[in-house]
């Protein structure tokens, strides 16, 4: 991801950190995962597209993650590890650098890639796709 013209480089936290974060987003999203899913809308999901009536249910479950002060927190603690650029036009991601109006628009991009940089790894050895039923398995292969 570039901002300002220059590349973002996301280093993860330590596993504390990374545990902090997953655990105040878990809290946030506590009684909002009550979204349910048709096999179109998996379908969907995996194409970057979701349908129907879960676009309010996960715009719930995201406003309640972006407006937790405690998962703000936790990304500021996780950002000073991130940077925008290298050498002496590096600019370490603070509060401060979304002081200008003008980056604010990169805040949410930016605690994304941090947000996803840390809570990933957690998840990449589950085997997701075992747990889609294989009737969807076909239609999942063949909407790629």
């Amino acid at each position: 991801m570039r901002v300002n013209g220059m590349d973002l480089i996301v280093n993860p936290g330590t596993l504390e950190e990374a545990f902090d974060l997953k655990a105040v987003v878990f809290e946030a999203l506590q009684g909002k995962a009550n979204v349910s899913f048709t096999d179109s809308d998996l379908v969907n999901l995996f194409d970057a597209e979701v349908s129907g009536g879960n676009v309010g249910a996960i715009l719930d479950m995201l406003m309640s993650v972006v407006s937790s002060s405690k998962v703000q927190a936790s990304l500021f603690n996780l950002s000073k590890r991130c940077a925008i650029g290298e050498g002496q036009d590096k600019v370490v991601i603070t509060k401060d650098f979304f002081e200008p109006v003008e980056n604010r628009k990169h805040y949410y991009p930016i605690m994304l890639e941090i947000l996803k940089a840390n809570l990933l790894p957690f998840f990449q050895g589950l085997g997701l796709e075992s747990l889609v039923p294989e009737a969807l398995k076909g239609k999942l292969q063949k909407s790629k």
